[in-house]
């Protein structure tokens, strides 16, 4: 946004601003299990699904959790293959995730928290304590920061989500853990 909103950057009001919508899960589905085909290789719907479920229909991350699927599929695609895949894909993942929690605050780090354990109300005094946030004031900081760091996206409802559902589940399963 900064390149399109800062008169200081190149692209300063270049054109208009359009906000693309996810892919449907439809459209993966189909799109997934052609590709498979057009290789001779075979995926079912439901598993075409799951992908794009897992991946919650972010067009980067379901397009590279199903190259990891097709890579590990010789013939036809199974559960065990969806799963060895997604298992691989958080392993290589794991040295960027942590690298990115070593460049955060810990006020920043529990706002991640926080949205991940799918709190809504930031500024209550509960969700404050609980996840050593500061004062309510701060969390228009908090979320400035991850937003820059392209960690988050605050979506038209105000609902905020973290970008990058790989780094979602990694959080969850295994900074938590």
């Amino acid at each position: 946004m900064n390149i399109f909103n800062d008169y200081e950057m190149p692209f300063y009001k270049f054109g208009d601003i359009l906000f693309l919508q996810k892919i449907g899960r439809e459209d993966w589905v189909r799109f997934i299990s052609e590709r498979f085909k057009s290789t001779g290789k075979h995926i079912s719907n439901k598993l075409s699904g799951q992908i794009a479920d897992v991946m919650k229909n972010h067009p980067y991350y379901t397009q590279q959790y199903s190259q990891q699927v097709w890579l590990r599929t010789e013939k036809d695609c199974n559960e065990a293959i969806l799963q060895t895949a997604f298992t691989d894909l958080i392993g290589q993942l794991s040295l960027l995730f942590t690298n990115i929690i070593d460049s955060l605050t810990i006020k920043q780090i529990n706002f991640l928290l926080a949205i991940v354990a799918g709190e809504t109300n930031f500024s209550s005094t509960e969700v404050l304590k609980k996840y050593d946030l500061g004062t309510s004031a701060n969390i228009k900081n908090l979320k400035k920061a991850t937003l820059e760091k392209d960690l988050i996206d605050i979506l038209p409802d105000n609902q905020i989500v973290l970008q990058d559902p790989t780094f979602e589940y990694w959080l969850k399963n295994y900074y938590c853990n």
